[in-house]
């Protein structure tokens, strides 16, 4: 009998094992990725959880994650409808906003530029910024 108890407690250590190698690598992945991801079945789209910001006088926009890696955004229909969203919460021109969105992560063609641009494929969400934080980038030109 003691034996049987010994069976399945050990077979019961292994099977708890391999589930925290699973657990830690997917932590560790999304540290490293500096945003938030998630995997819907039948999406072939990343989802990025972060702030956003598009300048009308430059055509230029930009995403930056929570981990604090900065994307370009390429400017088309659907960023120009995620602006529109946003619109109701900027009470300046460079208030960034909180945004989550699903699009494609691709290298930028532009040189002197993010090192990658976000595609957006569709809107999940646009928040209202926290009152405690306005949200303001400052650019600065270090010539």
């Amino acid at each position: 009998m003691k034996k049987i108890y010994f069976v399945f407690a050990i077979c019961l250590l292994i099977v708890s094992c391999k589930n925290d190698a699973k657990s830690n690598e997917t932590e560790t992945g999304e540290e490293k990725l500096g945003y938030t991801e998630s995997v819907t079945v039948g999406n072939e789209f990343e989802t990025f959880s972060g702030m956003f910001l598009y300048l009308e006088s430059e055509k230029a926009a930009v995403f930056q994650t929570a981990g604090s890696k900065m994307y370009g955004v390429v400017v088309d229909d659907q960023m120009l409808a995620l602006n529109e969203q946003c619109k109701q919460f900027k009470n300046e021109d460079h208030n960034m906003i909180p945004v989550v969105i699903r699009g494609v992560r691709k290298p930028n063609p532009i040189k002197d530029a993010w090192e990658e641009v976000i595609e957006i494929k569709q809107i999940v969400s646009v928040q209202k910024p926290n009152e405690n934080q306005d949200g303001t980038i400052i650019i600065k030109n270090n010539q």
